[in-house]
């Protein structure tokens, strides 16, 4: 007989307390206490994906413009109709901003009001024959936040591993940059050797749900995308709180009916590509487009309503 066993059958108080100790830590899962969600976000995330894995989430099984709220933790997810078509621009926190050339559809918003309130996410996706061509992540505030707050987005801007980065020379006031950068796709993961994109396209309360939707509607994503990226900060004075937009257009290198990109996985790389003219040669359409585009998107910001030509529109994975 082992020592626990003996421990076991000759302490009953010991034994209860063993007990009521893996009820209240099971309890504590499913149904967190509020303090605790506020005080752990990520153990909030570890409780919903439990209670969706054991059919508890409280979430609407249809596709229609229901807001999610796991848990009432105050991070709400719409998803609307994905048969829903946006063409030459939408409307995201308050300005219209110019859309890419195709038929766009909208796979979900996000706010987590937990952390940070001000900030907006919507993602859209553009297809061609049952294939992913292009996704869109809008990022925005809805009012302003702590300059401190702002720096990942700073952090894409200064990215080594990019294919590209440029930026407007700062005046104290404001910020932008453009780039473009590789992004694998590995059984519907999304990796980047860039630390700040990574951080992006990793989050664990948006993409898996945007993945998820496209999986559900039969779409398929491309073996790798390519960022094509403009980010703009604006500082407001005097309290040193800020407002930003951050776009990024996910394009397809892939040829119209494949998911296959041109190239091997280590041509993609800021210094692979250079080994491959296939993927020399989207790069640096890529590059050209992101730089012509980034003014419309400044108009936009500012709060005017473009409506850039057609050419200017046709980003390198647009297929008609």
């Amino acid at each position: 007989m082992s020592a626990f066993t003996r421990l076991w059958r000759r302490a009953p108080l010991w034994r209860a307390t063993v007990l009521a100790t893996g009820v209240t830590t099971a309890l504590s899962v499913l149904v967190p206490a509020p303090w605790l969600a506020s005080s752990l976000p990520a153990y909030t995330g570890l409780t919903s994906r439990i209670q969706h894995a054991l059919g508890m989430g409280g979430q609407s099984g249809t596709d229609g413009d229901d807001a999610l709220h796991p848990q009432d933790d105050h991070r709400t997810i719409s998803v609307p109709p994905v048969d829903a078509q946006m063409e030459g621009r939408v409307s995201f926190i308050g300005k219209d901003i110019p859309l890419p050339a195709g038929k766009w559809h909208p796979l979900l918003t996000y706010q987590d009001d937990l952390s940070h309130g001000e900030i907006m996410t919507a993602i859209y996706v553009r297809t061609n024959d049952g294939i992913v061509t292009g996704l869109l992540i809008l990022q925005g505030t809805s009012q302003s936040l702590p300059m401190a707050d702002t720096m990942p987005i700073q952090g894409q801007c200064t990215s080594s591993f990019a294919f590209m980065t440029r930026s407007q020379p700062m005046d104290g006031s404001h910020s932008e940059c453009w780039l473009t950068s590789p992004i694998r796709i590995v059984n519907g993961f999304f990796l980047t050797s860039d630390p700040a994109l990574q951080q992006l396209v990793s989050s664990p309360f948006f993409i898996p749900a945007a993945v998820e939707r496209l999986n559900i509607q039969g779409y398929t994503l491309p073996s790798v995308l390519v960022d094509a990226a403009w980010n703009r900060i604006e500082k407001r004075a005097p309290d040193s709180r800020a407002d930003f937009l951050s776009v990024h257009l996910l394009t397809s290198p892939a040829p119209p009916g494949s998911t296959r990109a041109p190239g091997a996985p280590e041509n993609w790389t800021r210094t692979g590509m250079r080994d491959s003219a296939a993927v020399s040669d989207f790069v640096q359409r890529t590059n050209e487009w992101i730089q012509d585009w980034s003014p419309y998107l400044l108009k936009a910001f500012e709060g005017q309503q473009v409506t850039p030509p057609a050419s200017a529109a046709e980003d390198p994975g647009f297929r008609g």
